[in-house]
C-alpha cells in the first residue's frame, strides 16, 4: 500500500478496522481479551484495563474519518462495559483487569490503567457527547491528583491497592520497588490530560499539564536528547537505559500538547522536542535506518515491536511537519514500508504481527499474539488516523 492519504485510508477501512471490529463480545459485553497468531479468539481470556480503554480511544477516533454506525455501536458497547465492570464502584478508580464476563480479577488501581482510560473517555466524548463520558473522565483526572500527586516530590506514585493505598510496582516498572516514578506513567498522563483538555478547558488541568511539561522537560529529557526511563523520588535516573521508541513518540505528543493548549511559539520546548528526534536519528536507528526499541544494559535490542514502528511513523513525520527537513519525511516512509512488508500480516482481514527482527523475521520467543492485554489497536489506528489527518492538511 502506497504512503499517501489514499493509501493510508485504503488500509485503515479494508482491513485494519474490520479486523478489531470482529473481536467485539456480543455476550458480556467489551471485546475479547486475546486472540492468538492463528486468529483464534480466546473467549474466556481476562479484558484489561489497558486493552478495553485502548479498544475505546481507537474507535472514537478512527470514527470521525470513518463515519460508520458499526464503529460507534462498538464505541458505546465497550463504554458501557468500562463503566458497568471495570469502574469500582465502591473505592473508585478502573481496575487493571477483569474477568471475560466482567468480575473483578486484577484489582490493583495503577495511573497509568486511569490515564487511559481519561484519555479514551475524553475522545469518545467528541463522537458522542456523552455527559456520562466525561464525568467519568473528570472523575478520573481529580482521583489521581488526590490519591497519587505526591507534592514533596512532584511526581507521581504509581501502583495502588484496590482502596488506593500505595504498594510496590508488580503490574509495571521495577517489580518491587516502592520510591520510583517512569517515563511511561508520565507520557500517558499528560497525553491523557491533553486530551480532556480539548474537551474540559479547566484552568486547574491546564496548570498541571504545564507543570507536567516542565517535570519532562527538566527531569526526564537528558541533555544528550534522550528520556531517561526510571527514576528514583529525588528524580536522579535508576538505570542508564534509553526507550528509542518511547523517545520518538514523545517527541510528537510533547507537541501536540503544546499545540492543545497554544504555546507552539515556546524554542525551550520545541528545542527540546527537536533534540529528541535528532537523538534517535544519530543513536537510534539499525543498519536499515528503522528504529532500534532501546539501549538496555549497554546493549542495543535488535526486536522490532508493533508499537515502536506505527509510533516512529507518526514520530518522523510530525518532525518533517515542524522542520520541513525531507529527511524525516524519507524516514517516516521508510518505516511505513517496513511495516507493509513484514508486520502486516498477510491473512484477509487481519492485523500486524507484534514482533519481528530487524531482517524483518517474525520472533518466537516473544509474544506472537494478534491481540492480547497489551496489544490492542491503540498504535496502528492512531497511527493510520494521524496520518490520514497530516496527509489532508
Amino acid at each position: 500500500m502506497e504512503f499517501t492519504y489514499e493509501g493510508v485510508k485504503a488500509q485503515l477501512i479494508e482491513d485494519i478496522l474490520p479486523f478489531w471490529l470482529k473481536q467485539v463480545d456480543t455476550t458480556h459485553g467489551g471485546f475479547y481479551g486475546l486472540v492468538d497468531e492463528n486468529l483464534i479468539v480466546d473467549e474466556k481470556a481476562d479484558k484489561s484495563g489497558v486493552l478495553m480503554s485502548r479498544y475505546l480511544w481507537a474507535l472514537s477516533a478512527a470514527y470521525p474519518y470513518v463515519k460508520d454506525s458499526e464503529i460507534l455501536n462498538a464505541a458505546r458497547n465497550v463504554f458501557d462495559f468500562i463503566v458497568n465492570h471495570m469502574e469500582d464502584k465502591e473505592h473508585e478508580g478502573i481496575y487493571w483487569s477483569v474477568t471475560y464476563d466482567g468480575k473483578p480479577s486484577v484489582t490493583q488501581k495503577h495511573v497509568y490503567v486511569q490515564s487511559f482510560t481519561i484519555y479514551a473517555l475524553s475522545e469518545y466524548y467528541k463522537i458522542s457527547q456523552d455527559p456520562e463520558s466525561l464525568s467519568l473522565a473528570v472523575r478520573l483526572f481529580n482521583l489521581i491528583e488526590e490519591k497519587a500527586y505526591l507534592s514533596d516530590e512532584n511526581g507521581y506514585h504509581e501502583e495502588f491497592s484496590k482502596e488506593w493505598k500505595s504498594s510496590p510496582a508488580t503490574l509495571m516498572g521495577p517489580k518491587g520497588t516502592d520510591e520510583y516514578f517512569s517515563t511511561n506513567t508520565v507520557l500517558h498522563l499528560i497525553e491523557a490530560y491533553t486530551n480532556l483538555y480539548t474537551v474540559f478547558a479547566d484552568d486547574q488541568l491546564l496548570a498541571l499539564i504545564k507543570r507536567l511539561l516542565d517535570n519532562i522537560s527538566q527531569y526526564i529529557i537528558s541533555p544528550l536528547g534522550h528520556c531517561r526511563t526510571e527514576f528514583h523520588r529525588n528524580w536522579t535516573a535508576l538505570n542508564e537505559n534509553i526507550s528509542y521508541a518511547h523517545d520518538i513518540e514523545t517527541a510528537w505528543l510533547l507537541y501536540r500538547t503544546l499545540e492543545v493548549i497554544n504555546q507552539t511559539d515556546e524554542t525551550y520546548y520545541t528545542h527540546k522536542i527537536n533534540q529528541i528526534v535528532e537523538s534517535v536519528v544519530e543513536e537510534g536507528l539499525d543498519k536499515n535506518g528503522i528504529i532500534i526499541d532501546q539501549l538496555k544494559e549497554g546493549k542495543k535490542t535488535t526486536t522490532k515491536q508493533w508499537w515502536s514502528l506505527a509510533e516512529s511513523v507518526i514520530g518522523f513525520y510530525d518532525a518533517f511537519m515542524r522542520t520541513s527537513n525531507k529527511d524525516y519525511e524519507e524516514m517516516a516512509e521508510k518505516h511505513w514500508y517496513f511495516i507493509q512488508n513484514y508486520l502486516l500480516n498477510p491473512v484477509e482481514l487481519s492485523e500486524w504481527y507484534p514482533h519481528v527482527d530487524e531482517d524483518g523475521k517474525i520472533v518466537q520467543d516473544k509474544s506472537t499474539n494478534i491481540s492480547d492485554a497489551w496489544k490492542g489497536p491503540y498504535h496502528t489506528v492512531r497511527m493510520y488516523v494521524e496520518m490520514i489527518d497530516r496527509f489532508s492538511r
